[in-house]
C-alpha cells in the first residue's frame, strides 16, 4: 500500500500540465528490474491526450516531473520487497475524487498485450 501523501505528491507534480477543463488524469507507472516507465494521459471533452502530445510540454519538462515522481515512490514501493508491484494507475478527476490499482503482473517478457488491455480498460 502507499500512503497518501505519496498520491498527493503525484497529483501535485502532474497537476501543472492539466488543460483547461480537464475531466479526468490517468497515471501509468511501471517499474522494471533496474528502469521505470511513467505516462499519464488527460482526459477533456475531446478524449484523452497523452502526456508527450500536450501543447506547449516539453519531454525535458516531463522528463523531470517523472524523476520527482519516481523519487516519491521507489521509496514507499521498495517497503514492500516481497510483493513489489510492477505497475500503478492512479485516477484523479477534477471533482476530486482519487482511486489507485497497485499491479503484480510480471511484465518482464514484454507489455504489449498487457498495454493494450490497460488502455481498454482505463483510457474509456
Amino acid at each position: 500500500m502507499i500512503n497518501e501523501k505519496i498520491y498527493q505528491g503525484i497529483y501535485d507534480e502532474l497537476s501543472k500540465y492539466l488543460v483547461f477543463k480537464w475531466e479526468k488524469l490517468v497515471v501509468y507507472l511501471e517499474y522494471g528490474n533496474a528502469s521505470y516507465s511513467f505516462s499519464f494521459y488527460v482526459k477533456t471533452k475531446d478524449g484523452y491526450v497523452k502526456c508527450y502530445d500536450l501543447p506547449d510540454v516539453s519531454e525535458k519538462a516531463l522528463d523531470a516531473s517523472f524523476k520527482k515522481i519516481d523519487k516519491l515512490v521507489s521509496k514507499e514501493r521498495d517497503k514492500g520487497k516481497d510483493a513489489l508491484w510492477s505497475n500503478m494507475t492512479m485516477i484523479v478527476t477534477a471533482a476530486g475524487d482519487m482511486h489507485a490499482d497497485l499491479d503484480y503482473t510480471d511484465l518482464s517478457e514484454g507489455t504489449y498485450q498487457f498495454k493494450k488491455a490497460w488502455k481498454e480498460k482505463y483510457l474509456k
